[in-house]
């Protein structure tokens, strides 16, 4: 029993990752049957994505001061509630702009709040080459829910109607949220090992702020997040090289699994052989991704790697926060690095259409994507080579 407590605040973390799914993958399930019964058009309505995704990015900053002054909990029990009315909002819209304002509130607590909230679950609660194993399998909760939501959902969106669709994803988000609360419990969130005394070390916010090392690490996540964008443009990349809608579901469905393997073994990857050099092999292969998709010869081997380096957002660089920073004010500084994966994730999905519009090709985008990342690998060396 004693050993499976040890892992509970895993299991609370990884319930707040299947959460996740709900805002991301669930919700592009909605955009067609909306769209059909009220009227709307795709491009305005999926609009509120992106309300979601910059409330997240404006709210995380604060969200994780709170959380590093007062804790997980209180955060975890406000996301329970307020999303699940959030989803049930939805279901009473009628007008475009009901979607944006409610899109807009729920964001505060919702996608990145969860996201926030789960990886210091794991950084606090494990330390060492452990806590690296662990959250590789806990990040995958997200890629595991999106399937789990993908086998029913569809269908019962046509039986029942997209309302009652949006009240059943508000229930399931309630009782994640509430399952992980339970799980955590009164689980010592130290950043230590509680069973060795080991004591909680590394710099304060402040300290953070005035090291170079931040800046550096801001701008190789934001690298990756904007390289992130393509993830939205894959189907239509897909499809421009021919291939019939069948075989683009199937090349998705096969895109998504390798994301939540990719990040399990990257977890393990990191434990292995540390988070600085395995880091630098990942965003080596990342930029490799981009290279290859541009051969439809090569698709697999493509969205293989590229979905092995887009697991990197939530794995790598928490890890290299704690490696660089520390546990003792984890959540303060995190929270900082996750507002500019938010922000490059919020500007470089609309970008990606832009350049195909501008020049009727993907490629510009690809190969600045593979710079970017090949110039992310040498901010890496930067941080933290040794003086």
């Amino acid at each position: 029993m004693g050993k499976l407590s040890e892992y509970r605040p895993a299991l609370a973390a990884f319930a707040l990752m299947v959460a996740m799914a709900i805002t991301t993958t669930a919700l592009s399930f909605f955009v067609g049957p909306v769209c059909e019964e009220l009227g709307l058009g795709r491009g305005s309505f999926t609009v509120y994505y992106s309300c979601l995704t910059a409330s997240g990015a404006a709210a995380i900053p604060v969200l994780g001061q709170v959380i590093q002054k007062r804790g997980l909990r209180g955060i975890m029990a406000i996301s329970s509630v307020w999303v699940c009315a959030g989803l049930f909002l939805f279901s009473l819209s009628g007008k475009l702009w009901m979607f944006y304002a409610v899109s807009a509130a729920m964001g505060m607590f919702g996608t990145a709040c969860v996201s926030l909230c789960a990886t210091v679950i794991v950084q606090k609660a494990y330390s060492g080459p452990r806590a690296s194993g662990i959250l590789g399998i806990v990040m995958s909760g997200s890629g595991v829910g999106g399937m789990v939501l993908s086998l029913f959902l569809p269908g019962l969106i046509e039986i029942l109607g997209w309302r009652w669709g949006y009240h059943i994803l508000g229930l399931i988000w309630l009782c994640l949220g509430l399952s992980a609360l339970t799980l955590l419990g009164k689980a010592e969130l130290s950043g230590g090992s509680p069973q060795h005394g080991t004591p909680v070390e590394g710099m304060t916010r402040a300290q953070a702020l005035r090291s170079p090392k931040l800046y550096l690490l801001t701008l190789v996540i934001f690298i990756l997040s904007a390289a992130c964008g393509i993830q939205t443009q894959i189907p239509v990349v897909l499809s421009g090289y021919g291939f019939t809608t069948a075989q683009v579901s199937a090349m998705v469905s096969f895109f998504t699994a390798a994301l939540a393997l990719g990040k399990i073994l990257q977890g393990l990857l990191y434990s292995r052989i540390g988070p600085q050099r395995g880091g630098c092999l990942i965003m080596a292969v990342f930029a490799a991704s981009f290279l290859l998709l541009r051969s439809p010869m090569a698709v697999y081997p493509a969205l293989t790697m590229l979905a092995v380096g887009m697991g990197s957002v939530t794995t790598l660089m928490p890890i290299l926060t704690r490696s660089a920073f520390g546990s003792l004010e984890y959540a303060a500084v995190w929270s900082i690095l996750s507002t500019a994966s938010n922000v490059g994730t919020l500007i470089a999905a609309p970008l990606y259409g832009m350049v195909y519009d501008a020049s009727g090709s993907y490629e510009p985008a690809m190969t600045a994507s593979a710079l970017g990342l090949a110039l992310s690998l040498f901010l890496l060396y930067l941080c933290f080579r040794k003086k």
